[in-house]
């Protein structure tokens, strides 16, 4: 009977135990970012150019992916991307262009999804969506699949550095 109450006794502690308040300290909520953008730091602050650009296919025996690069054209290459912080998108020309009456800049949108796996690029005319398999202050590698049927779609892998 002693082991019983001494139980009970030990019972009755853990439960008042488990009923006291837990004090935890919060730490007051860093001021919001001006803008929903704030996510894609690594993003933003520098121009990002083209460093490699990969095609994928399935070949019937399986996926082969080939270096693509050099199907780019030269006055596409020296192209530099910016994500501005607000949220706009300017694509500048570069040195070179591909007809020198082209604006020298085209300007846009972009949105990065919250969980930071899709960038949404909208320029006149146009709306880019891509994954996003590498984001960090050096490198930026984006996925787009052309293509509905996925067993005959391509998917072109682009590497952006600063």
């Amino acid at each position: 009977m002693k082991k019983l109450s001494l139980f009970l006794s030990l019972a009755a502690l853990a439960s008042l135990a488990a009923c006291e308040k837990e004090t935890v300290e919060l730490k007051e909520p860093s001021a919001p970012a001006a803008n929903a953008q704030a996510s894609g730091d690594a993003l933003t602050g520098s121009n990002w150019h083209l460093t490699a650009l990969t095609g994928t296919w399935n070949s019937g025996t399986g996926p082969v992916t080939t270096d693509v690069l050099f199907t780019v054209k030269p006055y596409t290459r020296d192209n530099q991307i910016q994500y501005n912080a607000d949220g706009t998108y300017v694509e500048n020309e570069g040195a070179t262009k591909g007809n020198p009456a082209d604006p020298q800049q085209i300007s846009g949108t972009w949105k990065l999804s919250t969980t930071r796996d899709s960038l949404t690029v909208t320029l006149p005319g146009v709306v880019r969506r891509y994954a996003v398999t590498e984001l960090s202050p050096t490198a930026l590698r984006l996925t787009e699949t052309n293509g509905v049927d996925k067993a005959k779609a391509t998917i072109f892998t682009s590497v952006f550095t600063h």
